[in-house]
């Protein structure tokens, strides 16, 4: 698979999309304390995001028609940073939320283009190229933790984090300034309609394994501290050692689909979530449910990437159309499942809540079994070479 200006380009606005995504986790508590936020307010945060998210899959793939990928990568990617610098300046809470929105909302102009980009520009080696992404990605968000750290360590305070953000964002746009991107071809007359259905049902599996990921990410801390009476350190590691699984599986794209077919990957994956779950969910000590988180994270590394890769070639010639509406099972995603968990815990408990993360993933494996049938069954050739 080569690597080369546009696929750095591609990897990198996806990076530092995934930085301002997630370096929110980090600064919530500091935004608590200056502004006085119970949680609800807190919450409104996050929500905004998605919600943002969620409106930039429904119109994305017009801001791609009406200016092309480069120019929506760059508003994208400048939206970061309006966002970003809302919450450094904010003295309300009003305009700290306005500004998760706008990250979501013009932000997620990246997160809309770049994975029909990588599709388009890998088609022989689409999945690859998307789990490196996603693992760059993932990289970039233990940067942000990171950087956060950092910079109230040395009296900068929490708002560094941010600025480094921005700071990356213009080097990038500088970078990139003269390389061409490639735009999707005009539609013809076979592309005419919609996504088939196909597409639809591993946009569905993309809502679950998107969902799984986020609540594991979420409430693993919570469920070691109040379920496994874990420390309040312990169960901060816990966090570090699915997020440790996650990268590691992503590294990994690369190598393993150079070895296996793609659903061979999602198969093993799927199969790898069972035992890992089950470990991480009745063991009562570090040696055991740190183990089954790393593998909670090794085998959820790679269902995110590969899915979308596999609903993005599913849509044909409909790329961008595709890649906004997986934009929209994200937003769905992260804003609607950790609610979710939250919810069934406050009525049953969280270890009795958790019990629904294998539940989706099965479901996700039935609509991407699914989903992978009727793809094979529109694309064989009809009887009489018709």
């Amino acid at each position: 698979m080569r690597r080369d200006g546009v696929t750095w380009v591609s990897y990198l606005s996806l990076a530092l999309f995934t930085f301002f995504l997630n370096i929110q986790g980090n600064i919530l508590p500091f935004l608590r304390d200056a502004f006085g936020l119970n949680y609800r307010w807190v919450t409104f945060h996050p929500a905004a995001l998605a919600v943002g998210l969620i409106l930039s899959g429904l119109i994305g793939e017009r801001v791609i028609a009406a200016v092309g990928r480069r120019h929506t990568i760059s508003i994208g990617l400048l939206g970061l940073v309006v966002g970003a610098l809302l919450i450094v300046v904010a003295t309300a809470p009003v305009v700290s939320i306005a500004g998760c929105f706008v990250m979501g909302l013009v932000g997620g102009c990246v997160l809309v283009t770049v994975p029909g980009l990588l599709v388009q520009w890998h088609r022989d080696s689409s999945s690859a190229a998307l789990g490196e992404a996603n693992a760059f990605s993932y990289a970039a968000s233990l940067l942000a933790a990171l950087s956060t750290s950092f910079f109230l360590a040395v009296g900068i305070g929490w708002r560094g984090g941010l600025l480094l953000g921005a700071v990356l964002v213009v080097a990038l746009l500088v970078f990139a300034r003269s390389l061409p991107l490639p735009e999707q071809a005009p539609a013809g007359a076979a592309a005419r309609g919609g996504l088939p259905m196909a597409f639809w049902f591993h946009w569905l599996a993309l809502v679950g394994v998107v969902g799984v990921e986020q609540s594991t990410l979420v409430w693993a801390p919570a469920f070691l501290e109040g379920v496994k009476d874990a420390s309040r350190s312990i169960a901060a590691t816990g966090g570090a050692v699915f997020s440790a699984g996650m990268l590691i599986g992503r590294m990994s794209s690369v190598p393993l689909l150079s070895r296996i077919r793609t659903m061979t990957a999602l198969y093993g994956s799927f199969g790898l979530l069972v035992p890992a779950f089950g470990l991480y969910w009745v063991a009562q000590s570090p040696v055991l449910y740190f183990p089954g988180l790393f593998l909670l994270g090794l085998g959820t590394a790679l269902l995110y990437p590969l899915t979308l890769a596999l609903a993005i070639d599913q849509s044909g010639p409909h790329g961008n159309t595709a890649s906004a509406r997986a934009s929209l099972a994200s937003g769905v995603a992260v804003l609607a499942f950790p609610v979710l968990v939250g919810t069934l815990a406050d009525n049953f408990g969280l270890q009795i809540a958790l019990t629904v993360l294998p539940v989706v993933g099965a479901i996700s494996l039935a609509c991407l079994l699914i989903g992978h049938s009727l793809g094979r069954a529109e694309t064989t050739p009809r009887a009489g070479g018709r």
